[in-house]
């Protein structure tokens, strides 16, 4: 199998602590060990202050080691100090491994916890436990298998707790073994220091077009220096970074009202991106929502009832209609510690009781990190169950005839034997987000995106004898193949919305319909202070796009995306026309057959637009224009075009608009507004115009 230079890369330097790690057994095999010593008086009579001061170190260390896991990193200075003084206690060394593994030290565990077995084999039976979880954690397998299996030996039946966690992570390594055996076609890359820190940075949330990272980081911001003793860390705080350039800009606090002196997670994010949902702990664990407008995010608000419950509600994922939202709760009632819920907008605009998804995609472990493509049918989440190689992975599930499949996991370099978490990805699919604490990183999870690379290209050789002169100078990427981005059925939209007369940006409405369907798809808002928009369409679908302001005549869009099968960038600047005389719109989404006046079906939605505007502006009255192209006679093209201006005044009379307030006339190809000469052209100059004639 050929690979890209980044996972050769990778292969070299998950190679090369294999390699380190086996010279540590070697050197552990054939060398000895001063005596195992332990850390009295009367052992040091030699050096009294260094004992001293090595035995305070091991106190100061204990001191944390006893408040438990998350304590466990600040141990460990203590515990070298100490070690420093005198290398072979075999207590001293299975406390520093112990602690490595959980902390950016991991890869340095394994030598000092084979160490403490080799001093006195009989003093902590943990130690194989652990030097097992410490060679796991290194892609070690076998040998992590054969360590776990020896402490399974210890453990008596009654130690059913002990026995199961035991079991379970044997049966990741062998998950491990097999995933790792095919890597997946990405490169993996830290975003850096402008994003990751010395402190947890995870739980990153993008927007459609790449342009902004919103995510969860425990530096100390709002919450100053405070810190929460459950873990040693400050509050958690949202953050946001911009992308100029190419390259993410230094992140700031997003601050009050979104961070508080407590913890303040990101939760989630609208499609349009101008909903942020966060996670508090209040009441167990809630999930809010904040709206930004005005440069400004708005005071969060909890979210309804029907997500929010006794139990804690940690991330949510929101369809592309708003109609439909999955999200954690670990709530009584579910298959294991967090659950993916369901919940669907009714009727009456209530959310319903939430479903769980069931045992498909929740296990008896925890699912954590929900996030839904923008067609709806792919469901991404972690979990600490299923195939997992390790702690957490990142699966994937499609919905298909009703059901959602088998979760498959994402596969080795994206999931690795540690906590892979919250994957998020924008409209392109080019690329990913998620939050890992891999070896190489900046702090204990840093934030890394995934590049896809597609399926590999064979190589093509051709007969030609002189073809492969001077191959020697053809980078290696080019010899394997080039490398390629992932598959993509989406289309990006984005633009401005100004006032076609002063320019200034407006906050607007804009509304996607699935002409064919006669559906509303989804509806998303402009920012009210630049007036833009981005908008994550599927292939497909006929797109009728709408785009509606206060006291404006509305625009229309067709984009049909119905044979489309490569990703798209639209972009399409709307200039909306006060709601005053004169003002005219072209009806893009008014529909006919060939040589006839007949409307078809797909226009429905359209003429609705024009009813509803009709009916809220009751005082307005309007000429409905017909235009053709070019081709055909003068005389044919204006009875054509007086046809179908008539048959849409006819439709809207009928439903319920007075024909007194309405004119209709055709045109003809007077007035192209494009030339004749393109098909393309042509089209645009097919239309069906309205004029505000009364206001």
């Amino acid at each position: 199998m050929r690979v890209s230079n980044k996972i050769h890369k990778a292969y070299k330097v998950h190679k090369v602590t294999r390699l380190l790690l086996t010279l540590c057994f070697m050197h552990f095999s054939l060398v000895g060990f001063s005596q195992n010593l332990d850390f009295v008086k009367k052992n040091f009579k030699d050096n009294v202050k260094g004992y001293k001061k090595a035995v305070d170190s091991i106190k100061k260390g204990n001191s944390y080691y006893d408040m438990g896991a998350h304590y466990y990193r600040y141990a460990i200075s203590y515990y070298l100090s100490a070690e420093n003084f005198y290398a072979d206690n075999a207590k001293l060394n299975f406390k520093i491994g112990k602690c490595m593994i959980y902390s950016s030290q991991k890869n340095n565990a394994a030598k000092y916890l084979i160490k403490a077995i080799k001093l006195d084999p009989t003093a902590n039976t943990e130690a194989h436990y652990y030097l097992g979880r410490a060679l796991h954690l290194n892609m070690y397998w076998d040998s992590a298998i054969r360590e776990y299996n020896t402490y399974l030996q210890t453990l008596t039946p009654d130690k059913t707790m002990e026995i199961s966690d035991v079991r379970k992570k044997i049966e990741e390594c062998n998950n491990g073994k097999l995933i790792s055996q095919a890597p997946t076609r990405v490169f993996v890359d830290n975003l850096g220091t402008t994003i990751n820190t010395k402190y947890p940075e995870y739980r990153p949330l993008i927007n459609a077009d790449e342009t902004e990272l919103i995510y969860t980081s425990r530096m100390p911001a709002s919450s100053g220096d405070k810190i929460d003793i459950t873990d040693g860390e400050s509050f958690e705080d949202v953050f946001v970074s911009h992308n100029k350039n190419g390259a993410w800009s230094t992140s700031v606090s997003l601050s009050a009202p979104v961070d508080t002196k407590s913890h303040d997670a990101t939760a989630g994010l609208s499609p349009d991106g101008h909903t942020l949902y966060i996670y508090r702990t209040n009441q167990n664990g809630d999930i809010y929502q904040t709206q930004f407008a005005n440069n400004l995010w708005s005071a969060p608000k909890r979210v309804d009832d029907k997500i929010n419950s006794g139990g804690k509600e940690s991330s949510l994922a929101i369809s592309a209609d708003g109609k439909v939202i999955y999200f954690i709760s670990d709530k009584i009632g579910g298959y294991g510690m967090g659950d993916i819920y369901k919940t669907v907008l009714d009727g009456n605009g209530k959310w319903t009781d939430a479903q769980n998804l069931g045992p498909t995609i929740n296990t008896q472990y925890d699912e954590q990190g929900v996030f839904l493509s923008p067609d709806g049918l792919t469901l991404y989440f972690s979990s600490n169950g299923h195939n997992t190689m390790g702690g957490y992975d990142i699966f994937k599930s499609t919905y298909n005839s009703g059901q959602w499949s088998v979760p498959e996991n994402l596969g080795y370099p994206i999931n690795t034997p540690g906590d892979d978490v919250f994957f998020v990805a924008p409209a392109n699919k080019k690329h990913a987000y998620y939050s890992s604490n891999q070896d190489g990183g900046s702090g204990d999870m840093d934030i890394y995106m995934i590049t896809f690379l597609g399926p590999e290209k064979p190589l093509y050789i051709s007969n030609s004898p002189n073809l492969l002169a001077g191959t020697s100078n053809i980078p290696d990427v080019m010899m394997n193949g080039a490398v390629t981005v992932a598959a993509s059925n989406k289309a990006l939209l984005r633009g401005t919305v100004v006032d076609s007369e002063t320019h200034k940006p407006l906050f607007a409405t804009i509304k996607l319909v699935d002409n064919k369907k006669n559906k509303a798809i989804a509806e998303f808002t402009t920012d009210s202070a630049t007036g833009k928009y981005v908008v994550s369409l599927s292939s497909g679908i006929n797109y009728g796009i709408a785009v509606t302001a206060d006291n404006y005549l509305f625009y229309s869009a067709n984009i049909d995306l119905t044979d489309s099968s490569h990703y798209r960038e639209i972009e399409k600047d709307v200039a909306l026309q006060p709601l005053q005389v004169g003002s005219h719109i072209a009806l893009r989404n008014i529909f006919f057959d060939f040589n006839k006046s007949t409307l078809r079906k797909e226009s429905n939605p359209e003429l609705q637009r024009v009813i509803d505007l009709m009916k809220k502006y009751p005082t307005i009255k309007i000429e409905l224009s017909g235009y053709t192209d070019n081709k055909g006679t003068q005389a044919y093209n204006l009875k054509l075009s007086a046809a179908r201006a008539k048959s849409v005044m006819t439709y809207l009379t009928t439903h319920g608009i007075s024909a007194k307030r309405m004119t209709s006339k055709g045109y003809g190809a007077d007035d192209p507004v494009a030339s004749n000469t393109t098909d393309e052209g042509r089209q645009m100059n097919r239309r069906t115009e309205f004029k505000i004639t009364e206001r």
